[in-house]
């Protein structure tokens, strides 16, 4: 055999590395996805573990719906006057959009945020214009996870840069819509005026929010009893503070609810999810955006599909164009969770709850649709996320501190500041 024929070693090797790093393109670990092989880089679930991890998701379900039980009965045992001066300071619509922005990078999850806010507006506490900002504000914050975890390709230069302008993408897209459409907002409440003729006419007559909130409420009213004012709480607290803590206690579950059904998902629908995202490559933008839409919708957390966006970035089979479609796709999806909370309200303010998740899901659409029929548009998000990025890259302790000045520091100064003032 000559040497022709035999192959020298290290073209040998050098070929075996090319054909790993192109078979590991697009694999979902978020740490140095090229290294890993695409056998080793799904978690094979058996019969058994797929039907434990359902009845975890259906587990996680039931939990968020106590959850919201919980801060029913909290808010009535509290008082809904009292409990309005909570709310207080988000009735300033910038202040509103920053509580929305700082519980969200908190909580990690702009599903739970808006869960909380939509049940707020069912019982009364606030109302849907109040709503409106907080909700707008947890799109925006919910872009901090995708931020963070692109810090974790630091060391490659470029596949840092790439990475961090995915993450960016998703960041500018809601920042922006919300510069446009908060001020339309407050001017001419387009928003609110078409939720509110959708929930009155349409999901009202159809669906009967009071009638299933009053359903589900039900079958958690022994549970809610036994644990709220009336049970635990209320034997270890006086009744003030057995309120605050029913209504802490309800929030908690809505949270851990919320997270362990993303958990749950991810693992089951990872190699699906994996599949459409590689599909996705080279499509348009239709495409792309009903696959973030369905990903999302199956995940329940639009964080986690962005994430999951960030090996494919990085190893360049994913362009940012498509990144953006996808993202558009993922920010529709997650309005899924805040209707279903809406439709488990009771009483005649469910109505209420069901506009102001409507009005989270006329938001992300809107932004879709603008971005996707406005050439301009996309273009500036593009540019501000690649220039972005070049910033970041030349110097990642500064870009880091910056970030989490914009998320943490920022709003919790101007709530700080207004809350003196007022």
């Amino acid at each position: 055999m000559t040497s022709g024929e035999a192959g020298d070693p290290q073209e040998m090797r050098n070929s075996r590395d090319q054909v790993i790093h192109r078979a590991a393109l697009g694999t979902q670990q978020f740490i140095n996805p090229k290294s890993i092989s695409p056998d080793d880089d799904m978690v094979m679930l058996s019969g058994i573990g797929k039907t434990i991890r359902w009845l975890g998701v259906l587990v996680s379900v039931l939990v968020m719906l106590l959850g919201v039980g919980l801060i029913i009965d909290g808010v009535y045992g509290f008082g809904n006057s009292r409990a309005q001066d909570l709310f207080g300071l988000a009735t300033n619509p910038l202040i509103g959009l920053m509580v929305g922005i700082l519980a969200t990078a908190l909580l990690q999850s702009s599903t739970a945020t808006t869960a909380i806010t939509v049940t707020a507006v069912g019982l009364g506490v606030i109302s849907v214009p109040v709503a409106i900002p907080v909700i707008m504000g947890a799109n925006i914050g919910t872009t901090v996870t995708v931020f963070i975890i692109s810090y974790s390709y630091i060391g490659h230069r470029e596949e840092f840069r790439r990475a961090f302008a995915s993450a960016a993408v998703h960041g500018f897209f809601n920042l922006l819509m919300v510069l446009l459409l908060v001020p339309i907002e407050f001017i001419f409440a387009p928003l609110r005026r078409v939720s509110g003729a959708m929930a009155s006419s349409v999901f009202g007559d159809v669906l009967g929010p009071s009638d299933t909130g009053t359903f589900i409420t039900a079958i958690f009213q022994p549970a809610v009893d036994f644990i709220g004012n009336r049970g635990l709480l209320g034997e270890i607290f006086i009744p003030t503070v057995a309120a605050v803590m029913t209504i802490l206690l309800g929030t908690a579950l809505i949270v851990i609810g919320v997270r362990a059904i993303s958990v749950q998902l991810r693992t089951l629908m990872a190699a699906a999810t994996h599949t459409l995202l590689e599909r996705s490559s080279g499509t348009s933008d239709a495409l792309g955006l009903l696959t973030g839409t369905v990903g999302t919708m199956t995940l329940q957390a639009s964080s986690v599909t962005v994430s999951s966006l960030l090996p494919f970035s990085a190893a360049g089979s994913l362009k940012l164009r498509e990144v953006l479609a996808i993202t558009l796709g993922a920010n529709v999806g997650t309005t899924l969770s805040s209707l279903l909370v809406a439709l488990a309200l009771p009483g005649s303010l469910g109505s209420f709850a069901l506009q102001a998740a409507i009005v989270h899901l006329l938001f992300n659409v809107l932004g879709a649709l603008l971005v996707l029929l406005l050439p301009p548009l996309r273009k500036l998000i593009l540019f501000l996320a690649t220039r972005l990025a070049d910033f970041a890259v030349r110097s990642y302790t500064l870009s880091f501190v910056l970030l989490m000045g914009y998320f943490f520091l920022l709003p919790a100064a101007v709530i700080g500041v207004y809350s003196l003032l007022n």
